[in-house]
């Protein structure tokens, strides 16, 4: 079973994107993990509720609290939390493509990648935010009409249908809202499309193969809860001596305030910084099962065949360099550039030859080369060394990260 099998397979993965350990690439991981969210369970609930009639009957005394005064102060910092909010959710949703073209690359490109994923970023912010909205209708309606019904008391089972309401209402919710992230998301890159449409291609997937996604949504909230519980335990033991020293610290004249301005950022990237396997493991693992059951929406075949000696095809069959370049070149949007027929060190003649060209220079095993083919028209492309076959023929005069070891 996929969803089983890409366990493993999601490690060798990520501990090839990850390692040698380059901290100027973790710690721009660590920025986009700080818009798109580490490991998590969604976004916290707040609950609210006002002052009533006791049981002894006593009540404000509404001289104490002059409404009309602080109302518009209300208003301007409701409004301030909302925009904030909402400019928070715009970066997020357009790092999601920057977060994902790291995975597929192997490098990390904040503005690169940024710049050319804006549009999908833009578009994925909308349907989260229109998504968000029909949440919140399905569950603020059933209980806006239970308080405000008019009855004097509200009963146990009102509110029980309204948590009967409200459960299958978030479980649905949390189920698109990931599925669109780490599914949708990465069809929109693979394929070009709008959340929409890459919805329709992605929903053949998806219930052809319904138990694989089944046994993967479990999976994922296992791995999650132990995740969340693994670093928990992680930071608490990495923040006692942290603490200790700013407890001292805070004590000393002017240092106090220095403490506090230096260390609260500290520790937030140390916090992101722990999330980064993590992270990255997970989106990995959803990028994997995602190419096992549709070989035509696999963002990532070159780090698959690195970790398993070939690539996905139909019926259990390994992709072939010819097939895999032919899917390159079809997609318009894979910044890697021309297809690197040579990737995997076949230099045979038979294999040159399907290509028309009457000559190949492969100097070494993993495909890199000064020269390729290029596809059709026999360009030229640079990989930059890096092994992987990411060319990035549209950023060739960009610099490139020193994958040392890929």
């Amino acid at each position: 079973m996929y969803a089983l099998d890409d366990l493993s397979d999601a490690i060798d993965v990520t501990r090839e994107f990850l390692t040698p350990i380059r901290p100027w690439m973790w710690l721009k991981l660590a920025l986009l993990l700080f818009f798109i969210g580490g490991v998590g369970f969604g976004n916290p609930v707040f609950s609210g509720g006002g002052g009533g009639v006791s049981d002894e009957g006593t009540t404000v005394d509404p001289g104490t609290v002059d409404v009309g005064e602080w109302l518009p102060i209300l208003v301007l910092v409701t409004v301030a939390v909302l925009l904030v909010g909402l400019a928070f959710l715009l970066l997020g949703s357009i790092f999601e493509f920057t977060f994902l073209e790291s995975l597929r690359t192997g490098e990390v490109h904040v503005r690169r990648y940024t710049k050319r994923n804006l549009g999908h970023g833009v578009q994925l912010f909308g349907f989260r935010v229109v998504l968000g909205l029909i949440a919140l209708a399905a569950i603020g309606l059933p209980v806006a009409a239970v308080f405000l019904s008019g009855s004097d008391a509200v009963s146990l089972a009102m509110i029980g249908i309204v948590i009967l309401v409200a459960i299958p209402v978030v479980l649905a919710y949390a189920i698109i809202s990931r599925f669109t992230t780490v599914f949708v998301a990465p069809t929109m890159l693979r394929e070009d499309l709008g959340v929409v449409a890459a919805w329709k291609r992605f929903w053949p997937t998806l219930s052809d193969n319904w138990a694989e996604y089944i046994v993967y949504f479990l999976l994922v909230w296992l791995l999650q809860l132990v995740f969340a519980f693994a670093i928990g335990i992680a930071l608490f033991i990495l923040a006692i001596p942290i603490v200790i020293v700013l407890f001292v610290l805070l004590f000393i004249p002017f240092l106090n305030l220095l403490v506090l301005l230096v260390a609260i950022p500290l520790l937030v990237v140390l916090v992101l910084l722990v999330q980064v396997p993590v992270v990255v493991y997970l989106r990995y693992y959803a990028l994997l099962l995602l190419g096992d059951t549709d070989a035509d929406l696999d963002l990532i075949p070159d780090r698959r065949a690195a970790v398993r000696g070939g690539g996905p095809g139909a019926g259990g069959s390994w992709e072939t360099p010819d097939s895999r370049a032919d899917d390159e070149r079809r997609d318009e949007r894979d910044d890697r550039g021309p297809a690197d027929d040579d990737l995997w060190g076949d230099d045979s003649d038979s294999f040159d030859s399907r290509w028309d060209e009457p000559e190949s220079d492969d100097s070494s095993g993993w495909g890199d080369r000064d020269e390729s083919d290029g596809g059709d028209d026999g360009g030229e492309s640079d990989d930059g060394g890096t092994g992987w076959g990411d060319s990035s023929g549209s950023d060739g005069d960009d610099d490139r990260d020193d994958r040392g070891g890929w």
